[in-house]
């Protein structure tokens, strides 16, 4: 699995672009619930999630997502 494209935004907030096969809100809901996090669409359709989350640690939930949800994502 490519590494997430997650950018930060300020001090608190992250930005995370998502391609995959499920619908988005499925992805969206599943990260967020695993966050502990409240976040939103943005007009890009990016997901900006408020926190301090590292790339390393984004990737970590999207494997458990796949893993769970036997999918590809890109």
């Amino acid at each position: 699995m490519r590494p997430p494209q997650v950018l930060r935004e300020g001090t608190q907030k992250i930005v995370f672009f998502c391609r995959c096969s499920r619908q988005l809100e499925h992805v969206i809901t599943f990260l967020l619930a695993e966050l502990g996090t409240s976040g939103s669409l943005d007009g890009q359709q990016r997901l900006v999630v408020k926190g301090g989350f590292t790339p390393k640690f984004f990737e970590g939930i999207l494997q458990r997502y796949v893993s769970k949800f036997h999918l590809y994502v890109t």
